[in-house]
């Protein structure tokens, strides 16, 4: 099994993914499923508010200058959850649960819209032990608002100076009690995360904060000789261990084959994988299906070598139809010669 390695090679920044979001449930009884790259753990979320929406990104986000867009990239066009109080405005707890355990560095929660209340922010790590607040990875606070380009829903003219407080004693973010645009904190947390446990609490105003999570990931492009639009084929991410990478929905993640016969995965995190590539379904094979890569995220993205994986004709199969062709060539000559002695045995009567 071959192992490929990334070369040394400096990059600027390793690019980053954020999640995207599906929701079920109702009023108290919110669930929610996001992942922000292939092989880093499915949050799952639970949350007793009284609402819970997946906005598409497209109108609030954090631009690529922001704090957590210079190390993740922009959010624009990814879901985020928004989360309201509980029924009545009573405070709202939401947990996202990770199973297993984040990595201990190059992911961050972001929370935003927090300005007129109060977010307490606790953690277990991979042992089900609290996690100190300086552990969470407070980076700092910001307003979205403040940076080019600005989000359509920040609204008026500004000016966006509105900055929620962090008091590490409580562990707690602390709004201004003034309902305004774009006040935002971000966290990288320094330990391996089981679950993060977010209570929401009204100061004024109408009630409500968003939550992003980000990941260091890159792409992973994976070329196939022999692969075309009627051909294409199918690649499978993996653990070393054989088990497939599974993606938000539960299923296998996998990449097949577009134009010029790549796959691509479009982020995958830090780790060592392996490549499965399935048959494709028009009777071509692969000799060798399986490749070991190591992802390295800050050493950009991950391109498997050319000829690598090669889509052909099986020899077996090759071979059989040839020896259908002497089968039948054979079966034609005795069916002939048959005839032939049928015959003379007419003449000689």
């Amino acid at each position: 099994m071959a192992v490929l390695a990334l070369p040394e090679a400096a990059y600027a920044a390793a690019n980053g993914s954020y999640a995207d979001w599906s929701r079920s449930g109702s009023s108290g009884a919110w669930q929610a499923t996001g992942t922000p790259a292939a092989g880093f753990p499915v949050a799952e979320v639970a949350s007793n508010a009284s609402t819970v929406a997946v906005p598409s990104g497209a109108n609030t986000f954090l631009g690529p200058q922001t704090p957590p867009g210079q190390a993740y990239g922009s959010s624009q066009g990814h879901t985020y959850l928004n989360v309201s109080t509980a029924t009545g405005f009573d405070t709202s707890t939401t947990t996202v649960a990770f199973d297993p355990a984040t990595p201990a560095k190059n992911w961050a929660f972001v929370i935003g819209d927090l300005d007129a209340d109060t977010l307490t922010i606790s953690a277990t790590d991979a042992n089900g032990d609290p996690v100190s607040p300086a552990d969470l990875g407070f980076q700092g606070a910001f307003n979205y608002c403040a940076y080019a380009p600005k989000p359509a829903g920040c609204t008026g003219p500004g000016p966006f100076t509105d900055l929620p407080t962090w008091s590490a004693d409580t562990s707690t973010l602390v709004g201004n009690t003034l309902d305004t645009f774009g006040a935002a904190a971000w966290f990288q947390p320094t330990a391996a995360i089981k679950t993060l446990t977010l209570r929401f609490s009204r100061l004024l105003g109408a009630p409500i904060y968003q939550l992003w999570l980000a990941a260091k990931a890159v792409p992973v492009e994976v070329p196939v000789t022999g692969a075309t639009d009627d051909c294409p084929a199918t690649v499978e991410l993996d653990n070393t261990d054989g088990s497939a990478v599974l993606g938000a929905d539960g299923k296998p993640v996998t990449a097949t084959t577009g134009a010029g016969g790549v796959a691509t995965f479009d982020a995958v995190t830090d780790g060592t994988y392996q490549l499965h590539m399935r048959n494709p379904k028009c009777g071509k094979t692969i000799k060798d299906p399986y490749f070991t890569i190591v992802v390295d995220t800050s050493k950009g993205p991950v391109k498997v070598p050319a000829g690598t994986f090669v889509l052909d004709v099986p020899e077996l199969a090759s071979t059989g139809q040839h020896t259908a062709r002497l089968l039948l060539a054979g079966a034609i000559i005795l069916v002939s010669g048959a005839l032939l002695v049928f015959a003379g045995r007419r003449r000689t009567r």
